[in-house]
């Protein structure tokens, strides 16, 4: 994992209470933040093979409250496994894509309101399978602490916004260097353009 993969998986946890390296407990195999105000909420990046990283964030309490899995991509590094702490249990909810394109499209600031969301277009989908989809997300997201929702919800927007953003921006570049090359019919015209003159 270089520097740039590690800060954009950073700025998706982080909020107006800044995370902060802690030199203290990083080792060659995970990299720890900390935050000013909290010695327990930490923010550890493991690196678990060459192109795998495990994302764990704690509460105040250091209790693990998120456990998120990224595939390191040569431009940005992608989730491809979230888990949240159940509220009052000791186990992790699992989400899968379906369930986090949901939360991204749906998510409001707090778990009531992203919870009303959902609960609003249930009634008006006929797919059985995305009735089950979406009435499964509602379970797991009243499963959650407040806090928990919040942060889930947070999450997953930056990290989508970001994709999106890097996706446009790669078009865009990709769509640039395109414009610079001559087409065919272009190099066509210019060859017999050429030979015409020497003749």
């Amino acid at each position: 994992m270089n520097k740039r993969q590690e800060q954009q998986i950073l700025d998706y946890y982080s909020t107006t209470d800044k995370y902060i390296r802690s030199r203290t407990h990083s080792n060659a195999h995970q990299t720890v933040f900390t935050k000013k105000s909290d010695k327990y909420q930490w923010l550890v990046l493991e690196q678990k093979s060459q192109c795998e990283v495990e994302v764990r964030q704690t509460d105040s309490h250091g209790t693990i409250t998120a456990r998120d899995n990224y595939e390191l991509t040569r431009n940005l590094p992608k989730c491809v496994g979230m888990e949240r702490l159940c509220e009052g249990a000791n186990f992790q909810i699992p989400f899968n894509a379906d369930e986090i394109n949901l939360i991204y499209q749906f998510g409001e600031q707090n778990k009531a309101e992203t919870c009303a969301h959902l609960s609003a277009i249930l009634p008006q989908i006929k797919d059985s399978d995305t009735k089950q989809i979406v009435s499964g997300t509602l379970k797991k997201l009243n499963a959650l602490s407040e806090e928990t929702c919040a942060e889930l919800t947070a999450t997953t927007k930056r990290r989508k916004m970001n994709e999106r953003d890097h996706s446009v921006m790669a078009r865009l570049a990709k769509a640039k260097e395109q414009a610079k090359q001559p087409t065919v019919a272009e190099g066509k015209k210019h060859r017999t353009h050429s030979k015409g003159r020497g003749i």
